[in-house]
């Protein structure tokens, strides 16, 4: 690890203590070990503030931050964050996940942080049209414009923003080739997928030895793909291919049913939230990403470096995540028909196709080590 040569006392705002557990695995402690003193100001469930205690990187401050819009209790944690930000100076200020950017930008610039950043790793409103569109591309301007630099998780994620204003380009700068935590070289490793573990879970599965596995990885809604997700089983089934999909992550809606019609098929297997990822991706032949708007896509790179191929759509923060014939394949935003196709090259010649990818895991090293990542954010909030 690199040599501190500053301290200086960070403060990091997110809505939810869940962000902090999830996002910031291993860099708090990275940032904590550097010598700087850290204070994490959030809202969230008691345990996962406990959670966040527990892991002794610095002073956790509990505001009322809530994720839903909640005028009156948005306006309460306003308040609380313009008292906090009064009574304690910080060299840097930095506010992460949307309800925090905005509540937190106003309050830090109102009490005159010294440096204050914004970090977006993502826009929820991406798909969003018309005035709600407009309304959050007003709020993301406001903050912007209390800031002194802003952060993106990723170079497309950038691209989208300052194609909606000119401050962005002027403030804006993305570390390296992007991602907010990078990808833990140890955990995801291909000699994984050849481990006890790996065919105890595959029989625990009812998942048959050779059987060809297409696994989906994240929330299961409409935003990450699941429409698109049940055409795509619909045209395996008529083409009678024996693939069997298998879909990890938390139900968040079914889509106008598309969910249950998924799971009444025989070659279809849900498994609910896991924070073991790598576990399951020892399992995949290919990786299915078809999300239509991400910040930037960890889990790809996560396949990837663990040689997994990954069929995506093209979009915002994928294209940062999949490289085309490195990693995997991107294909226009929508087109089933592409992802069929380039799923078959996969699913016909599983050797060739793992021999298509060779620099897949070189390339995520290379980029998206966590060490590396780490190492951006660290010197960048060191900078005077």
């Amino acid at each position: 690890m690199t040599t501190m040569t500053t301290t200086k006392s960070l403060c990091f705002v997110a809505t939810d203590a869940i962000s902090f557990n999830v996002l910031y695995q291993g860099q708090l402690e990275y940032l904590s070990e550097r010598g700087h003193r850290l204070t994490l100001v959030c809202g969230g469930e008691m345990s996962e503030l406990q959670t966040l205690r527990d892991r002794n990187v610095g002073a956790v401050v509990p505001v009322g931050l809530v994720r839903p819009p909640r005028p009156l209790a948005d306006l309460r944690a306003l308040v609380q964050l313009i008292r906090h930000f009064g009574r304690q100076r910080y060299d840097v200020v930095v506010v992460t996940t949307p309800k925090a950017i905005l509540l937190g930008a106003l309050a830090a610039a109102f009490r005159r942080q010294s440096r204050r950043v914004i970090f977006f790793q993502g826009r929820v409103y991406e798909n969003f049209s018309g005035i709600s569109r407009t309304l959050y591309r007003l709020l993301d301007r406001l903050a912007a414009s209390c800031a002194h630099e802003v952060l993106f998780v990723s170079r497309s994620l950038m691209d989208e923003y300052c194609r909606d204003a000119a401050i962005y380009a002027r403030k804006g700068r993305v570390l390296g080739a992007g991602s907010g935590n990078g990808v833990s070289a140890t955990r995801f490793d291909p000699v994984v997928r050849q481990a006890p573990s790996t065919r105890h879970l595959r029989a625990q599965l009812g998942l048959a030895d050779g059987e060809f596995v297409a696994m989906a990885i994240g929330r299961i809604c409409a935003d990450k793909g699941l429409v698109e997700l049940e055409a795509l089983v619909g045209r395996a089934a008529r083409e009678d291919s024996r693939i069997r999909f298998v879909l990890v992550g938390p139900v968040e809606d079914g889509a106008g049913g598309a969910f249950e019609r998924l799971m009444a098929r025989r070659n279809v297997l849900h498994v609910g939230f896991t924070s073991d990822v790598a576990s399951y991706l020892a399992l995949a032949d290919v990786h299915l990403f078809l999300t239509h708007r991400e910040g930037f896509g960890n889990v790809a790179v996560e396949a990837a470096a663990m040689g997994v191929p990954t069929i995506a759509f093209d979009v915002v923060g994928v294209r940062d995540s999949v490289a085309d014939g490195i990693s995997g394949t991107k294909v226009p935003f929508g087109d089933v028909d592409a992802v069929w196709k380039a799923m078959q090259e996969i699913w016909r010649d599983p050797l060739a196709a793992s021999q298509q990818y060779p620099n897949a895991r070189h390339w995520v090293l290379e980029n998206f080590a966590q060490e590396r990542v780490w190492e951006r954010y660290g010197v960048f909030y060191e900078q005077a």
